[in-house]
Parts: structure tokens; C-alpha cells; sequence
């Protein structure tokens, strides 16, 4: 097979369901038109699938000879975030603009199920070079991780188990054509905290006779940024940052409570992100009481898991994708400080996140993720596409064997002793129809 021949064949399919999916975009758990434009897409091609309620879709593709071979997992996110598009990237009018105002796919998304569906659309027209099976998941809500759990316990109860997982996502920092393959981390994990402060309020004239909220806030801030440079090791990467900060009406009022919230990012879980969460606690709970103020935690996350490329599988991707489009194309760009459900996948199963540059000045294209100015360079989809065919053909031919470093726990062990998010996986099984 002519990978990159057919990928460029399908070309403008992926560019025209690119900007269907932007111009259409919803938010997390509410992707339902683009669940039903994906099925209906998956129709077409004579691809079956299963809905998974509150999951995405997961759909099959079997090659000639069912129920021999291995099996490989092919994986999009598939929603939207609430931000306001702005008409024109960096610098010039976009080749098309979200319909719905207020939510935007500022993170490739759209991008990343339009390549899926150019890969399902080769794979699906060759089945006889596919030696064993192909998964396509189409991922609902990884930008608040609502998702994955539905996921993972649907294919936990249906004995799905791929020997492999592989996605792919847009990158800001890479110039178009390049792919990174990055072994080990590729993506931090998250660690969420929302509090909110209890003082008393006054008049601005007496402070005396009130307990600010902010001065307490202040002195966490600040306990907090020392923390991070004092309570963890500097070999170990960890980063944060306070987003939101809500209290007060008026400047001669000193308000009763003060709000704050923002996350951690780190690569690891335990030796970093459960003792900085433990440190992080005492220092609230200590600073709170000698300002007099009481704590209400509306959530603490724990540390969930970064995304970590088996090395095996991202040398593996590296080599018959290097091979694919040229060596000189493979780059292992800086790990990402943002976060990915992608490494829940990958906790159950060996697997490697790819990372595909859309940084072209002369199109407008290198606004960072998650900004109203974020645009896809659209020439590199063919790129994606080939890509991801590529490492599903070339496995399934291939003699590697990734048991040996799948996670050996079960799915509630990975849950309830692991720890995602406080998630349990009792919550994703009960009353739902899987």
C-alpha cells in the first residue's frame, strides 16, 4: 500500500469534515450532533460501532481473516471548549469560523476526528492488509476527562483489551511536517483545586474589626509558589497556577469570602503530585486558622496519570513512520505541561501519543492551544492520516509483543487504588446500560 498516496487521496474528505466539525463544535458531554455525524460518517464506509453512552463511539474494523491477529486502538477526542472564536487567527482570516457563539474548537479536536475518519476511510477500503483489528475511538469530553471512565469500563466488561493504543494531537510549537515522537512523558497529568475562604466581612475603614479573606488568600499564594520551589525535588517538573480568583462587591467593602482555584501539572504521580497535594492541604489548613479564616474544599483532585509512551511502541512508531514520510521528519519536541486522558488508555494498555506540528506564520497558525486565535495548518491532515495507518499496519505486522508492560491491576484497582480525579469505577458501572 501507497500510505501517503491514499492519504493524500482522502485529503479533501478530512478537510471538508475538518470544518464541518469546526463550524459545529459542542462542549464536553454534549457532543451529540458530532456523535451523530461520526456515526452517520462510519455508516457510509460499512464500518459497525457502538455507541457508548456517555463514552463516544467505538467502532471496529476487521481485516480478512476475523478473530486472528492482534488488535490496535486508534484514538480522537472529539469536544469543543467555551471560548469565542476570534474571525481571524494571527494573521489573517480563517478558512472557517464557528457557527455557535461562544464555543470553539481551540484545541484541534475538529482536526483529530476528521484524521481518524481519513484513516477508518483507507482502512475500511483495505481490509486485506489488515492483519488482524482495528479500534476507533471517538473520545466524548477529554477536556474535563467525563469521558474516558465510560470508556474504559465498557470495554472492561466487554473483554476488549488492544494490544496497543496510538493518538495523535496538534501541536502549536511544531512547524508543519513535523511529527514528535517523545519517549517516556509526553504530556503532564493535572491536579485540580477549587477553595474558597471564610473571613468575616467590615467596613474598609476598620479592618481592625474584620477578617479579610484576601490577606489570608495572599499568604497562601505566596506559601504556595515557595512550596513549589521548597518542598519538591528540582529534577522532577512541576507547575502552578491560580486561574480564578473571586471575592468582593465594592472597594471600601471587605468582603466575607474569597474563591480560588486553579491546577498543578507534573510527571510524577507519586513521588511528586500526592506529597505536593498532602503539603499543599497543610499549608491552606495552617494559614486559614492563623488568619482566622475557615476553609471549604469545593474540590482537590488527586494527581492523575501523565501521558507516558511505552518505548518500545514510540520506537517502533518513530521507525515505520520515519520510514513512511522521511527520518528527517521525526523530532522528540519538549514534553507538554498540559494534561490528556489519552494517559488513562495508555495506563491500561502500551501505547504512544504523537504530536503534529501546525505552526506556520504564513498561514496565521501558531496561536498557543486553548486561545481564541488557535488555528490547524490543513495541509498537515494527510500527514495525521498516514501516520496513524501506518503504525496500525505496520504493528499488526509486526512480531512486538506489549504485555509484558501493560498495567497488571484491574480496572476498579486503577480507579479506587490508583486514583483519577477521585473517580471510582463503581460510579461509571452503576445504572449504566453498557
Amino acid at each position: 500500500m501507497q500510505i501517503t498516496t491514499l492519504a493524500k487521496e482522502v485529503q479533501p474528505y478530512v478537510v471538508e469534515m475538518r470544518r464541518y466539525f469546526h463550524q459545529h463544535p459542542e462542549l464536553s458531554n454534549r457532543e451529540d450532533k458530532t456523535i451523530q455525524r461520526i456515526a452517520q460518517e462510519l455508516t457510509d464506509m460499512d464500518i459497525p460501532y457502538e455507541e457508548i453512552p456517555k463514552g463516544g463511539i467505538l467502532a471496529t474494523i476487521q481485516g480478512l481473516d476475523p478473530g486472528k491477529g492482534k488488535t490496535v486502538l486508534l484514538r480522537a477526542d472529539i469536544d469543543a471548549l467555551p471560548v469565542q472564536e476570534q474571525p481571524c487567527n494571527l494573521s489573517q482570516p480563517r478558512v472557517c469560523q464557528s457557527q455557535e457563539d461562544g464555543v470553539m474548537h481551540a484545541c484541534g479536536h475538529d482536526g483529530h476526528i476528521a484524521m481518524l475518519l481519513g484513516a477508518a476511510k483507507i482502512l475500511s477500503s483495505h481490509r486485506e492488509a489488515i492483519h488482524g483489528t482495528v479500534l476507533l475511538l471517538f473520545e466524548r469530553g477529554e477536556e474535563n476527562g467525563g469521558g474516558i471512565g465510560y470508556i474504559l469500563a465498557y470495554m472492561d466488561r466487554h473483554g476488549i483489551r488492544p494490544d496497543t493504543v496510538y493518538g495523535t494531537h496538534m501541536s502549536a510549537s511544531l512547524e508543519p511536517g513535523k511529527v514528535g515522537v517523545i519517549t517516556g512523558g509526553a504530556a503532564s497529568t493535572a491536579m485540580g483545586f477549587d477553595i474558597t475562604l471564610h473571613g468575616r466581612g467590615g467596613h474598609g475603614s476598620r479592618p481592625d474589626l474584620a477578617v479579610n479573606p484576601v490577606d489570608c488568600f495572599v499568604a497562601i499564594y505566596n506559601g504556595l509558589q515557595a512550596a513549589r520551589l521548597t518542598k519538591v525535588t528540582p529534577f522532577a517538573p512541576l507547575t502552578l497556577s491560580i486561574g480564578l480568583v473571586e471575592a468582593g462587591t465594592a472597594k471600601n467593602i471587605i468582603p466575607s469570602d474569597l474563591r480560588f482555584a486553579g491546577t498543578v501539572r507534573l510527571f510524577d504521580r507519586e513521588k511528586v503530585g500526592l506529597p505536593f497535594r498532602e503539603e499543599m492541604r497543610r499549608l491552606v489548613d495552617s494559614t486559614a486558622a492563623a488568619y482566622g479564616c475557615t476553609v471549604t474544599y469545593n474540590s482537590f483532585t488527586q494527581p492523575g496519570f501523565p501521558v507516558d509512551n511505552d518505548p518500545v511502541c514510540a520506537a517502533f512508531a518513530r521507525q515505520v513512520i520515519g520510514a513512511e514520510i522521511g527520518e528527517d521528519a521525526i523530532c522528540q519536541p519538549e514534553p507538554w505541561m498540559a494534561s490528556e486522558s489519552f494517559s488513562q488508555l495508555q495506563k491500561m494498555w502500551s501505547g504512544v501519543f504523537v504530536y503534529l506540528g501546525v505552526n506556520n506564520p504564513e498561514k496565521g497558525t501558531g496561536a498557543d492551544h486553548h486561545n481564541e486565535y488557535f488555528d490547524l495548518d490543513e495541509d498537515v491532515l494527510a500527514l495525521g492520516v498516514t501516520g496513524a495507518v501506518v503504525y496500525a499496519l505496520q504493528f499488526l505486522d509486526s512480531g512486538i509483543d506489549t504485555l509484558g508492560s501493560q498495567w497488571k491491576g484491574t480496572l476498579p484497582e486503577l480507579y479506587d487504588t490508583r486514583g483519577v480525579d477521585g473517580a471510582t469505577v463503581q460510579s461509571y458501572y452503576d445504572g449504566i446500560q453498557l
